[in-house]
């Protein structure tokens, strides 16, 4: 893999099996494109339970990691409940959440949170588990293909496309007839870090057009709202000319379609397992903050890449986990054989670079 290296930062502790380099805890890694299913680990098994909850994005594959979990290991229970990113590291931070899920990084008061939590000495930190594609799913009867720029997605969620048949969409449609139906937007009303994800494409790709900015919640001039990721798919899915973004997995799971994404080389990319693991072949993984943070690149240029791409995080504590050992083995598991599952759940696993690092990381975990 490529590196790219910035030791400003050097000073700055870097957890265990991460310090990678002389520079520490500076460092900023290309990641690779490939993901073959090698790097990981064969999880052993813990006894008790966790109570886990947050990130909507990774709920599916967590619901399908605890059950087959239980199953490899008697006497172990891990529950995850979807309630969103915002809330998932809300809950950790208050100690009500073992870990929390969340596709978006703490910001100053939740890292401040979590440290507390942890303890003293000790702080929280994240570890990337999964990778996913955010999709524009659509209910639009007779359009079984459907491509949409930034652009365009940009006009049609701020209100300013209202109807399918509309010039931009036909722009981005040659040969497609659409129908002359009213557009139905729907939109997360929870603090969303898949939010975060579809408006921080939006913005990189259509600076000019996008007037929301990008973040976990926004000011949304219409539309339609619900909570989590299976509330914007149900309402979509009842709803004629209905469209939202949404996780690849609840689409597949309501056997909804969905839009091929135009990604900066001007290629259309449908959302895959291979598409994913394209996108974040360009990603930066920080190890500065002493975890492992990723910034993906939404404005890809690499021509079978889903922009729309990004991965998922645990928050844990560095030191002073409640159950550490069942922790450790969890988290060794889903980055592991548990990574079997999740291109029939509508995942991706992480860039073996990212992998490997993810993996040393929940070794240190205590």
């Amino acid at each position: 893999m490529k590196l790219t290296r910035t030791c400003q930062l050097a000073g700055l502790s870097v957890v265990g099996a991460l310090a990678l380099t002389a520079c520490g805890s500076g460092n900023n890694t290309t990641a690779s494109p490939k993901s073959t299913g090698t790097a990981g680990s064969t999880a052993g098994c813990a006894t008790g339970s966790l109570s886990a909850q947050g990130s909507t994005f990774q709920g599916n594959a967590e619901l399908q990691w605890s059950k087959d979990y239980a199953a490899k290991c008697s006497g172990a229970q891990v529950a995850y409940q979807g309630t969103g990113s915002g809330a998932g590291k809300t809950a950790f931070g208050n100690g009500t959440a073992d870990f929390g899920g969340t596709d978006s990084l703490p910001k100053d008061p939740e890292q401040a949170a979590a440290d507390t939590r942890c303890g003293a000495g000790n702080k929280g930190i994240v570890t990337p588990v999964v990778a996913g594609a955010v999709v524009l799913t659509y209910n639009l009867p007779g359009v079984d293909k459907l491509v949409l720029s930034a652009k365009t997605a940009a006009g049609i969620f701020q209100g300013t496309i209202k109807q399918w048949d509309a010039a931009d969409i036909k722009a981005d449609n040659a040969g497609v007839t659409l129908p002359s139906i009213p557009i139905v937007t729907v939109h997360r009303s929870d603090k969303s870090g898949t939010t975060k994800i579809f408006s921080s494409w939006v913005k990189a790709n259509a600076a000019a057009d996008w007037k929301l900015g990008a973040d976990e919640t926004l000011t949304w001039p219409g539309g339609q709202s619900a909570k989590g990721s299976d509330g914007v798919t149900t309402a979509v899915s009842q709803s004629k000319g209905g469209i939202t973004y949404t996780e690849l997995s609840f689409a597949k799971q309501r056997s909804l379609k969905f839009a091929e994404i135009k990604n900066a080389s001007g290629a259309a990319v449908a959302a895959s397992g291979t598409s994913v693991s394209s996108a974040l072949g360009s990603a930066k993984v920080d190890t500065s903050k002493g975890d492992l943070r990723i910034t993906p690149d939404y404005a890809t240029t690499t021509a079978d890449a889903y922009p729309l791409s990004a991965p998922s995080y645990v928050l844990t504590c560095n030191k002073g986990n409640k159950n550490a050992a069942l922790i450790k083995a969890y988290l060794s598991y889903v980055l592991g054989d548990g990574k079997a599952v999740l291109d029939g759940l509508g995942y991706a696993p992480l860039p073996d670079a990212i992998s490997t690092q993810a993996v040393a990381q929940v070794k240190t975990l205590a």
